[in-house]
């Protein structure tokens, strides 16, 4: 068991390995189909929450988001709302509540902002959900954003929270999806140009810096398979395992099956990628099997030797 254990361990370390791992054993296969579809025909599987937490309704209703009548601006006046005092890089990875406060506060990642928006999103009557993309082959380095449906125009809308911006059509100012903003990032589409989503800080300056940072990953995209935040957040087990650390936290919610998984946008250039990562995969769960059963096996040897003992001297005191 100590041998196999460390196989794991010695592959968690850094934490953008540990990340991999974590991964690993979320990647399923995945189709176009997976990512073209909208909230009227919301794929089966994808986790959705069935309530909301009083306080972002209250935050919500606080700020006036709900008396904005159209969804971009709704979507629009949410990141603003987050990046207002945003000024320290420092991760929070908390609790929902405790993300919102440490954003308010000025800190937060990238995570910690696409994990409260999705929050307030709910809390608004937005339908919202969560991209991320690699840099190191879907390891632990990379970015994560919020792709948002507007209904209004019958399309989503991606919004980079952490860095404060939307991508637009330079000629028409129409805002872009994840899709259209990839196949810009390929050279596939019209010219685009960079909005700020709310008045705080911009979290790149420079544009020619944003497109290289967003090119980097272009191949590495996937989406999180649910936005049910708030039932993640709730779970017993997630709540106890997270006042021990962000990883076993994460570990239950798998377990617990309320943890999203992963669908990987699947190019002529990561397939090598996606092969290694579902080998990984079937190398964490089949040693995690192994484990319980070996766990099993020393289990029933104690209860066989406590069984041994206790015969053995009821046969003595019979004696």
């Amino acid at each position: 068991m100590a041998a196999l254990a460390a196989i794991i361990v010695l592959q968690a370390f850094p934490s953008s390995e540990a990340v991999r791992l974590r991964n690993a054993v979320l990647i399923e296969p995945s189709t176009p189909s997976d990512f073209s579809w909208s909230p009227e025909q919301i794929p089966a599987g994808f986790l959705l929450d069935a309530t909301i937490e009083p306080e972002f309704a209250d935050i919500v209703r606080k700020i006036g988001v709900d008396r904005i009548a159209d969804d971009k601006g709704k979507a629009l006046a949410l990141a603003g709302h987050l990046t207002e005092n945003s000024h320290i890089e420092r991760p929070i990875q908390s609790d929902l509540a405790t993300t919102y406060r440490g954003i308010h506060d000025g800190a937060g990642y990238c995570s910690d902002f696409t994990a409260v928006y999705l929050g307030l999103a709910k809390a608004a009557g937005l339908f919202a959900r969560e991209w991320g993309f690699s840099f190191d082959h879907f390891g632990g380095h990379g970015h994560a954003v919020i792709e948002v449906f507007d209904r209004q125009r019958g399309k989503w809308m991606l919004i980079d929270v952490f860095n404060n911006f939307y991508p637009v059509y330079a000629e028409s100012s129409q805002a872009l999806s994840v899709d259209e903003f990839r196949a810009f990032l390929n050279a596939q589409g019209p010219a685009v140009r960079f909005v700020k989503a709310g008045p705080g800080r911009a979290g790149m300056k420079y544009e020619d810096k944003l497109l290289a940072y967003y090119r980097r990953g272009v191949d590495q995209w996937y989406l999180w398979w649910g936005n049910g935040i708030f039932t993640y957040n709730a779970h017993p087990l997630v709540s106890a395992l997270g006042h021990v650390s962000r990883s076993l936290e994460q570990l239950g919610g798998i377990a617990a099956g309320v943890h999203p998984h992963i669908r990987i946008i699947q190019t002529p250039t990561n397939e090598p990628m996606i092969a290694r990562m579902m080998n990984l995969g079937k190398l964490v769960r089949g040693i995690a099997v192994a484990e319980i059963a070996l766990a099993l096996v020393a289990v029933g040897q104690l209860l066989w030797i406590r069984r041994i003992k206790r015969q053995s001297r009821n046969g003595v005191d019979g004696g």
